[in-house]
């Protein structure tokens, strides 16, 4: 993993770590084997059933951690939050900073906020104890048992609506967090019916490149979907990153990529 980090890294990075004895360079692979490990453990559990609805995502790190955030949390009340977002940067300290996106989220979910009050709240603590130029777009979501779905953009990719082979985009937008302490904002509502799905994905996904470093493209990425619409959750995932893999021709990504499908599949 040191090895291939290396490879993608900066001149100087691949100049230090050629400096490291091979001892200090086993001993800094077990560090990361821990952050990995660490940082799975933060993940949510696969093909989530709750409700009425279906969630099935799929995270792939650029690297041996990930600065990329997905999380899944079911309350008393019979709602489910779902998030996912994008640490500027890459590597450890996106990995710490994702840790604590997890964390701020956690502990504020339990406080029945509005959706928009819940990450200008979490906007506040992030940019307090995080220092610049550090910053992370993401969605909040909450998703209700009668199929209404209330969701917050802080400047991440919008969400996408699957409804009978049409995709729209939602495409309401705010600051990422953690650029101001002081910011307002604001959050929409989608019905999601029986059969729905809403799609969320980080930019590696969109920013896939091949051989002539041509990107994937928002444009493909909805015809595959219009196209697969048809699929469960779980199969629709597979099925875009599939073409994404395929469209590189086998090139690694050199982003971190995360995609999670909500599916309404009723009671």
């Amino acid at each position: 993993l040191i090895g291939q980090a290396a490879m993608n890294a900066d001149p100087l990075a691949q100049n230090c770590l050629r400096c490291l004895t091979p001892e200090q360079l086993e001993e800094l692979q077990q560090d990361l084997d821990r952050a990995w490990l660490v940082q799975g453990d933060l993940l949510p559990k696969q093909d989530l059933k709750f409700n009425g609805w279906e969630v099935a995502y799929r995270y792939e790190p650029a690297g041996p951690v990930s600065g990329d955030y997905c999380d899944l949390v079911s309350t008393d009340k019979g709602d489910l939050y779902f998030l996912i977002g994008d640490v500027s940067g890459k590597g450890v300290a996106a990995s710490f900073l994702m840790g604590r996106l997890h964390a701020i989220f956690r502990s504020l979910i339990g406080e029945d906020l509005g959706v928009a009050q819940l990450v200008e709240r979490a906007n506040q603590v992030f940019a307090e104890t995080t220092m610049r130029p550090y910053y992370a777009t993401l969605v909040c979501g909450k998703a209700s048992t009668d199929g209404d779905v209330e969701i917050c953009n802080a400047g991440h990719c919008p969400p996408l609506v699957l409804h009978d082979g049409t995709v729209s985009s939602i495409d309401s937008n705010g600051f990422p967090v953690g650029m101001f302490c002081q910011k307002s904002y604001t959050s929409s509502h989608v019905r999601i019916g029986k059969g729905d799905r809403l799609l969320l994905y980080t930019d590696g996904l969109s920013e896939a490149h091949d051989h002539q470093n041509t990107e994937y493209g928002a444009t493909r990425m909805r015809s595959l979907l219009s196209e697969s619409h048809h699929l469960p959750a779980g199969a629709l995932v597979g099925r875009l990153l599939e073409d994404v893999h395929s469209f590189s021709s086998g090139l690694p990504i050199s982003d971190d990529l995360t995609v999670m499908a909500i599916e309404m599949v009723g009671h």
